[in-house]
């Protein structure tokens, strides 16, 4: 059979298979306490679900599957659905985009992470943190993809640079694979740092906008230490552990990084004012609500005498105001000899439109699952009672009973998507604060994918290289999981006693 075939084959049985769930679900009796629309949502999620999984569609068209079920089987309406692909967080994430690509525009990216990398000295296992601090900074507020794109090159410069000085092909092996794993494995890691930083942050903010959403700032408060800790951990198994090579082992004077940065010669002014918008926006994000006693912007507004502002984005200004204000910036500030703008139109149509769809599709699943008619409860609520015995469980238990589902799961689907069906569930369960820390700890567990290539686009992209066996990263990645399952319920746990009361 050729793979065209194979290909035919494999979607025609996605397909079938998402039809049966879909059609199987809705022939069941409507269970005792649940609104017939839940059963109906739950058809169109599990239907959405396999699709997602096996990729039998593409998995922006999936996401759009809400557009056509949920009107047609009057869970809710055509402009309602609408409206998840155009909310708040669709236009922040699609703002933090456009500035990440503007950035890349012009280096600013490549400068950033030679300046962390060379900071950290010739020493391999030096070499592997700068180059792991660097990704995870970068990914905080760029796409993990581009970033695994754009410092990949320079992993491979480093490992050849190792091999042309002579040095033992098995310390140069073991180097070049705790480097690119280090790679792909602190790109998932930065995400967690910001809550654009990936989409299950998005997921999950969107699940409790306006009840119990943390501010940036507040998210910051506990992403940063746990991508700290996180990096600290996984290069320590890296360099240290799993692929150790000889302490005394040095890139000596011919330091690929520091070279490379030279080649780049001073910043110019495009790097200059890009830089800036970046920092500006940044700072107003993180300073737009209150920080402890000190007042956001928004709040020094209000008391200014502009008493229509507020530092929510429910009913005031929100962080997409903030992020397109950055995109209005870019294209009307002109630099350099032929006076250019900084970003036009062309750095929004380069912009992930189907990552931005799959936050959509899975705003729209959230908003179904709280969907109820008059004959009983919406699905999420139905669901929240029954697994209201978690709420009874140690936090011991059950906290990295969900980081580990959630991780491994996520090592064969898309976390966004897994999220999407995830969050919403966890956020009934219990009291509302219970809900809320099962959601977090879900969201944040949906970046710990490490084991296999298909797990995440960083992953692929360094196994792609050709230089890492898929035996290498699920030995390593097994470790990593198991920290995640392990170190994410403790800041979790962190996170509900003293960050998020």
């Amino acid at each position: 059979m050729s793979h065209v075939d194979r290909s035919r084959r494999n979607r025609g049985l996605s397909l079938a298979l998402a039809a049966a769930a879909f059609g199987g679900i809705l022939a069941l009796p409507v269970p005792t306490g649940l609104d017939p629309i839940g059963l109906r949502v739950l058809a169109m999620t599990a239907a959405m679900a396999i699709l997602w999984v096996t990729e039998a569609l593409p998995i922006p068209v999936t996401s759009l599957l809400p557009l056509i079920g949920f009107p047609f089987l009057g869970i809710l309406s055509s402009d309602g659905v609408a409206r998840e692909y155009t909310n708040d967080l669709i236009f922040l994430f699609f703002g933090g985009f456009f500035l990440a690509l503007t950035l890349e525009r012009w280096n600013v990216h490549r400068r950033i992470a030679l300046r962390v990398m060379s900071a950290f000295g010739t020493r391999p296992a030096a070499i592997v943190a700068g180059v792991m601090t660097a990704v995870a900074v970068l990914s905080m507020w760029i796409s993990n993809t581009a970033t695994s794109l754009m410092m990949l090159p320079i992993c491979v410069a480093l490992a050849e640079q190792l091999e042309e000085q002579g040095v033992d092909p098995k310390h140069v092996q073991r180097f070049t694979v705790a480097l690119l794993l280090g790679l792909c494995y602190s790109a998932n890691i930065g995400g967690m740092g910001t809550p654009i930083g990936t989409g299950p942050n998005g997921i999950f903010m969107r699940q409790f906008v306006g009840a119990g959403q943390p501010s940036f700032a507040q998210w910051m408060a506990f992403g940063l230490p746990l991508v700290f800790a996180f990096l600290l951990v996984a290069w320590f198994l890296l360099a240290r552990v799993l692929f150790r090579f000889p302490a005394d082992l040095s890139f000596g004077e011919r330091d690929v990084v520091r070279r490379k940065l030279r080649e780049m010669g001073p910043m110019r002014a495009e790097e200059r004012a890009t830089l800036a918008v970046f920092v500006i926006t940044v700072l107003l994000w993180i300073t737009r609500r209150d920080v402890g006693p000190i007042p956001g912007w928004a709040t020094a507004l209000q008391g200014l005498g502009f008493t229509w502002i507020e530092a929510k984005a429910s009913t005031g200004v929100g962080d997409s105001a903030v992020a397109i204000l950055a995109v209005v910036a870019l294209c009307f500030w002109r630099v350099g000899p032929e006076r250019r703008p900084l970003a036009d139109w062309g750095v929004a149509e380069r912009v992930p439109w189907g990552m931005l769809l799959l936050l959509g599709g899975g705003f729209s699943i959230a908003r179904a699952f709280d969907v109820h008619g008059a004959e009983g409860a919406s699905l999420s609520t139905w669901l929240g009672d029954r697994l209201g015995g978690l709420s009874d469980g140690s936090p011991l238990v059950v906290l990295p009973s969900v980081a580990l589902s959630v991780s491994f799961m996520t090592e064969f689907t898309s976390n966004t998507a897994t999220t999407s069906v995830v969050v919403p569930i966890l956020a009934q369960v219990g009291t509302a604060e219970i809900g809320r820390i099962l959601a977090l700890c879900a969201a944040l567990s949906a970046s710990c994918a490490f084991m296999f290539p298909v797990a995440t686009p960083p992953n692929a992209i360094v196994f792609a290289s050709g230089r890492i066996r898929i035996r290498q990263m699920m030995f390593a990645g097994i470790w990593l999981n198991l920290v995640g399952g392990a170190l994410i319920p403790l800041a979790v746990w962190f996170i509900a006693r003293f960050v998020l009361p």
